[in-house]
């Protein structure tokens, strides 16, 4: 089996990796910080012109944790799965005290208590641009 590189409508950061891969049935996410399109089009111009990499943007977090979610389920769904199919969902906090806005939220994209995957929850010693939070995941396309 190859591996299949996914893309769907979430913006790049011209690092050197994928954002999504599928292999067989399986599906892997990338960590996805909150970047949305402005802001990753500025960090690619950033690192093709060989700058600083510009500062993250002073965004609430429940915008930053819906922007995540967001481009996860796109990238899931791009690879033929979708949220319930997830299996392990590893979770970056740049600050503890946002799990409840975090896990509110989260739960949103799940059908019910029974789809939710297993998950990690974890406060980074940093995040990517000093943002609120990251997310990678795995999870499978179902038959």
């Amino acid at each position: 089996m190859n591996k299949q590189v996914i893309n769907a409508d979430v913006p790049t950061t011209g690092g050197p990796f994928n954002l999504c891969i599928r292999h067989g049935n399986m599906v892997y996410v990338s960590g996805r910080p909150p970047f949305d399109a402005e802001y990753a089009a500025r960090l690619r111009a950033a690192r093709a012109a060989g700058e600083p990499i510009p500062p993250f943007p002073a965004t609430p977090f429940e915008v930053q944790a819906r922007c995540v979610m967001d481009h996860l389920k796109s990238l899931v769904e791009a690879a033929g799965s979708n949220m319930d199919c997830l299996l392990k969902v590893v979770v970056w906090l740049k600050d503890q005290s946002d799990q409840e806005a975090f896990d509110r939220i989260y739960r949103g994209y799940f059908e019910s208590a029974d789809s939710l995957p297993t998950r990690t929850r974890m406060q980074a010693g940093r995040t990517p641009m000093d943002c609120g939070l990251e997310i990678d995941a795995i999870g499978f396309v179902p038959e």
